[in-house]
């Protein structure tokens, strides 16, 4: 593999300044104004909220964090250090950055104790954070950010975004010596929009396996979790055996699995057991139950073994 796609693949595309990033209009011209407000990113995954989290703090000292590592010690302890040291440049204090990205994933003691730094050091850092689920963002936390939404808020925004993120993957394949039609680049980008490290990701698969064109049936699987659409054709007599692969491969990907699960289980059910078809329909309503349920339980581990456990009881009978 020569160089280009070594970089291709890793940071040769991630965005290193506004210019590069694909993002609608009205995000641009709040983040062109500087680094004014607390910030919350929120969208899709693989929309570009943690390279604009990066590209925001440019210049200023960084703290980062990933919120599934986030517990109310770090507040009163790392964080709490790194905001009240004073970072000067050329004689001026300088302001300072605090990270968090997938801030959902944090824990209630978390979002309570981080309530008060936010506002005790406003005069001396900024607090940019990011993450897909905006719905588990506490009120009282969302309430002090300027949130942003990544997600196209009409049609207007959905084309341009279409349209510009054809223009980087069509390159992104020319580069790894792809072949495309129009067309075939459309349905690409729209099967996947607007999860742009999706396509990234897909496009790489397809140069590891010295695919030299793309069609319409070499994209349309996320292979990602096909050991855990594997599992949901077992019959239901291995609890223990799904027990340790799925809370060893998945505890920290669980909103994630489940959405694998209602969306791409779909579409590999389609391409490779075309005779468990008639079982989709029973397979979407159980996971939808079970995703209404993530937020209710005490371990959410438990949501997705539960909902496994129910696909493998429609899938086997």
């Amino acid at each position: 593999m020569n160089n280009t796609i070594q970089e291709l693949f890793t940071e040769k595309f991630r965005p290193k300044d506004f210019a590069d990033l694909i993002a609608p209009d009205r995000i641009k011209k709040t983040l062109s104004k500087g680094l004014i407000l607390n910030t919350l990113l929120y969208g899709s995954p693989g929309t570009g909220k943690t390279s604009t989290m990066w590209i925001m703090a440019k210049g200023h000292p960084t703290l980062y964090i990933n919120g599934k590592d986030a517990k109310a010690e770090f507040v009163g302890g790392q964080l709490a250090r790194f905001c009240s040291t004073i970072s000067l440049d050329g004689g001026k204090e300088k302001l300072k950055c605090v990270l968090i990205d997938e801030v959902d994933g944090a824990s209630s003691a978390f979002f309570d104790a981080i309530k008060v730094p936010i506002e005790k050091y406003s005069n001396m850092a900024r607090f940019i954070v990011a993450t897909n689920y905006v719905q588990k963002i506490p009120e009282g936390v969302f309430s002090r950010f300027d949130a942003l939404s990544f997600d196209p808020i009409n049609a207007e925004e959905e084309a341009y975004l279409i349209n510009e993120y054809k223009v980087r993957v069509g390159k992104i394949l020319k580069a790894a010596k792809i072949s495309f039609t129009f067309e075939i680049l459309h349905k690409f980008v729209k099967n996947e929009f607007p999860d742009m490290r999706q396509l990234m990701t897909k496009i790489q698969s397809l140069y590891l396996q010295e695919v030299h064109e793309l069609t319409e049936k070499n994209y349309n699987i996320n292979y990602d979790y096909e050991d855990l659409f594997k599992i949901c054709f077992n019959k239901p007599d291995k609890a223990y055996e799904n027990y340790k692969f799925i809370a060893g491969e998945y505890a920290s990907r669980i909103d994630d699995a489940l959405n694998a699960l209602g969306q791409d289980l779909i579409e590999y059910i389609k391409s490779n057991v075309v005779s468990k078809t008639d079982k989709i329909p029973m397979i979407i309503i159980a996971v939808a139950e079970h995703q209404a349920q993530r937020s209710l339980v005490i371990d959410p581990l438990i949501t997705l073994l539960s909902c496994v456990f129910k696909i493998q009881l429609i899938l086997n009978s």
